[in-house]
């Protein structure tokens, strides 16, 4: 890009790592960078702006139903101000509209009243250039809905069916009217003191990792299907470079049918449930090759855990202690871990890794050896993960 003297780039976020991870060389030519379709975090900008001190970052907020970028959350150059990100949350907000766009957050329990200042709600987008709908016709008439704080006569004349002069053309075969339509997005967020909207979250168990729209529930009750598989819940989780990822856990069933899907090598139960992979390396191979059957590479978790107990997964949904707790790196990486981590909760070691680490000794010294490897669903990386690590493997704290 320097060699180029590139002025102006337009990447999605998981691009925008790959291009700071790889860069050698600055890029003082750049003067603009358009983010869409992912999280932008300020490490992500900070990244960049180490490269290019004179980029001016914009990141932007649309969907595929909405056909364009709706809104706009502006990023001056480092340059210009050194100390705005220092103002500004891990996630940048999704700004204000553009021309012609309003985004409209809504309360939940009751859709015609609007959410104040710092209210969490649901995001609707009022715009003239929103998709037709679905081919599913139930779907376009819950996501695509026609304006309720306005009168439902437009204050417009039709001058497509009604021309001023002369008859209507060709093109009003197609046409449907003067519309005031907003679309539900399905994201929460709320307003700032300054008008702008920051994204909060989902409203349902959809996510978007790497740019790829993923539903959780349909990994859930795909992976369900599996014949021995017991209970299952697919969660996101960070790895030990803070990148989203997919982590399956399930309690297989047990029976003689789960004879042929396990070793002879005896597994070690962590305090939390938890159990180590070795044992069930063919069952989770096994269930790895029935999602790929029928899901996308993106949407195949990265990571499996196996649990003994049937009913831990439902009282476990309920604390925080599986939430809040990702997979971390392998044992030999926690100093890198605790000192590159911006969550301090993620750097404490587990109060039970010396039990752990004395059952991976004595797996060890029965001529086990760990191989990282075996313990990962390795399909659905994107391409800024795969350059930086292609081994992770699973560890429960």
């Amino acid at each position: 890009m320097d060699a180029n003297k590139v002025t102006v780039t337009h990447l999605t976020p998981a691009m925008g790592q790959l291009l700071s991870a790889q860069a050698t060389r600055r890029i003082p030519s750049l003067r603009s960078a358009f983010f869409v379709g992912d999280v932008l975090t300020k490490r992500d900008c900070l990244r960049l702006q180490s490269l290019a001190a004179n980029v001016h970052i914009i990141n932007m907020y649309g969907t595929t139903e909405t056909q364009r970028a709706v809104s706009y959350f502006s990023i001056p150059p480092v340059s210009a101000d050194p100390t705005f990100l220092t103002t500004q949350k891990d996630i940048m907000p999704a700004g204000e509209g553009m021309i012609d766009v309003q985004l409209l957050v809504v309360n939940r329990s009751d859709k015609t009243i609007p959410c104040g200042v710092g209210e969490v709600g649901e995001i609707y987008v009022r715009s003239g250039g929103l998709a037709e709908g679905y081919l599913d016709p139930e779907a376009s008439t819950e996501k695509f809905v026609s304006n309720w704080f306005v009168s439902s006569s437009p204050p417009w004349k039709d001058t497509v069916l009604h021309p001023l002069q002369g008859l209507a053309g060709p093109e009003s075969r197609h046409w449907k009217g003067i519309r005031d339509r907003m679309y539900r997005s399905g994201d929460l967020g709320r307003y700032l003191p300054d008008g702008r909207v920051e994204c909060t979250g989902r409203a349902d168990d959809q996510v978007k990792i790497r740019g790829f729209r993923i539903e959780l529930g349909e990994i859930d009750t795909l992976m369900s299907q599996h014949p021995l598989v017991r209970e299952n819940v697919t969660l996101v989780r960070r790895d030990k470079d803070e990148e989203k990822i997919l982590v399956s856990y399930f309690v297989p069933l047990q029976g003689a049918q789960l004879n042929g899907f396990t070793s002879e090598l005896s597994d070690c139960e962590e305090p939390d449930g938890a159990k180590s992979i070795p044992k069930y390396k063919r069952l989770i191979k096994d269930i790895r090759e029935h999602l790929k059957k029928k899901l996308p590479s993106y949407s195949i978790p990265t990571c499996a855990s196996v649990f003994g107990s049937a009913g831990f997964l439902a009282n476990s949904l309920c604390s925080t202690s599986i939430r809040s707790s990702p997979p971390h790196a392998p044992q030999s990486q926690w100093q890198n871990r605790q000192t590159r981590t911006p969550f301090p909760r993620y750097s404490q070691r587990p109060r039970h890794s010396r039990r752990k680490q004395s059952c991976v000794q004595g797996q060890q010294k029965k001529g086990h050896q760990s191989n990282r490897r075996k313990t990962v669903f390795n399909m659905g990386r994107g391409v800024a993960q795969r350059t930086r690590d292609n081994t992770i493997r699973r560890e429960l704290l």
